[in-house]
């Protein structure tokens, strides 16, 4: 597949992407036999292991640090999706370290730039530290991402309580549980 991004995304912000999907990859074929990380067979590895930690946690844990991005051919799907529907007000809960939201806010810059419309990705991040480093590289692609993102800290039940416009698309990428 092409990637739908070349012709109208700045080199910098291509090559951060690759190098972000790189580690992402890495990391998961260091957690995973299969080379692709699902949680239920992680927690059910965490399960037979003997921990002082619930499997949960320890599975909480394990993920703290870890990208687990969305895949590449997904993240560009969903680009191609946004620009195709013409959305431009987008919530996505659970932004982690912040990969496929700067998918999400050059698809709604453009969708902008083309219908005039006014929009934002409202991101949503549980945990302080994955929030800065996603802060981090969305400061690395420049006001084209980081203009476009409204990123709230905290248990996404309270931070997508108030003040939403009419959402034209979810993407929901979270791992919390009831």
């Amino acid at each position: 597949m092409t990637n739908p991004l070349v012709a109208d995304t700045p080199q910098h912000i291509l090559q951060l992407l690759d190098e972000l999907h790189q580690k992402s990859l890495e990391q998961e074929a260091l957690i995973s036999k299969k080379g692709k990380v699902f949680s239920a067979d992680v927690l059910g590895d965490l399960e037979d292991k003997q921990s002082n930690l619930s499997p949960k946690d320890a599975f909480n844990k394990l993920m703290m640090d870890k990208f687990i991005a969305l895949d590449q051919d997904k993240c560009q799907f969903t680009y191609q999706l946004i620009n195709a529907m013409g959305a431009t007000n987008i919530v996505e809960a659970g932004t982690s370290f912040g990969v496929s939201t700067i998918y999400l806010a050059l698809a709604i810059a453009k969708t902008r730039a083309a219908t005039g419309k006014s929009g934002t990705v409202i991101a949503t991040e549980n945990e302080p530290e994955k929030a800065a480093i996603a802060r981090k590289y969305w400061a690395q692609c420049g006001p084209e991402v980081e203009q476009q993102i409204d990123l709230r800290e905290g248990d996404l039940l309270q931070t997508l309580r108030d003040g939403l416009p009419d959402v034209d698309l979810l993407l929901l990428d979270s791992k919390r549980s009831p």
